[in-house]
């Protein structure tokens, strides 16, 4: 039976075993935010104002990436720590 979702606790799993499969948290981190800023871009032209929320945990870690990427191509980014 090949399993198609993969659950929240299956990706923290992965996450912290990611340094024994040879990718550290750095880069699934960069990986992570890159990606959001790509689909982010493809949807929105950067004439747009973009309100990133971010935590103090992984994730808040990943929409940093997501701000700094966006802005680099002309988005105006407001990040909110939470």
């Amino acid at each position: 039976m090949v399993k198609d979702t993969i659950t929240s606790r299956d990706m923290r799993a992965l996450e912290l075993n990611s340094k024994y499969f040879g990718v550290s948290r750095l880069l699934l981190m960069e990986n992570a935010g890159h990606n959001i800023a790509s689909e982010v871009s493809s949807r929105f032209k950067p004439v747009k104002s973009v309100m990133d929320f971010c935590g103090l945990g992984g994730n808040g870690g990943d929409g940093f990436v997501a701000a700094r990427h966006l802005s680099s191509v002309g988005f105006k980014v407001k990040v909110v720590l939470a």
